[in-house]
């Protein structure tokens, strides 16, 4: 009896130490996901456009260059905040959806790998030093383990 009772609990422990593992596996993704757009998002606010192309997917690198030289010297954003982020289910994709099939539902970015973020900026633009603000869907795709943004930065957008 004392045999068969130790042997449950060691299968319990070996049961609740997978499951962790996997949590720390999602907790690693978000934790990655946060670092790339919080940084990405600095950069450029601080006119890091050189250290924030890192930050962008390498087949969005020739819309971003066009971005920065159109706006490297005239644009100044003043702040800027993450208002809401949804983790796209690869099976939507697969499956032709574009999107979150109930957009206010926020899905965990465990098996995910393609984001959405909606972020409120606040800048102004010389010759102007009135401060506007515009709120804009940026798309990001994780390749690997390091998530990267993938928008088409279209001319006029600040």
């Amino acid at each position: 009896m004392r045999n068969s009772c130790f042997f449950y609990v060691l299968a319990l422990m070996l049961v609740l130490g997978c499951g962790a593992t996997k949590d720390l596996m999602q907790k690693d993704d978000r934790e990655s996901f946060q670092y790339s757009t919080d940084r990405y998002y600095k950069l450029i606010q601080w006119k890091y456009y050189e250290k924030a192309v890192q930050f962008v997917d390498p087949q969005s690198a020739r819309e971003y260059e066009s971005f920065v030289f159109r706006n490297q010297k005239d644009l100044n954003i003043t702040s800027y905040q993450i208002k809401d982020v949804t983790f796209i289910d690869p099976s939507d994709i697969e499956e032709g959806q574009t999107g979150d099939p109930d957009p206010g539902s926020k899905q965990s970015s465990g098996d995910t790998d393609r984001a959405t973020v909606r972020v409120y900026y606040t800048y102004f633009k010389y010759p102007s030093v009135t401060e506007e603000s515009i709120m804009i869907e940026d798309t990001w795709i994780k390749i690997g383990k390091l998530w990267y943004i993938s928008s088409d930065y279209p001319e006029g957008t600040f």
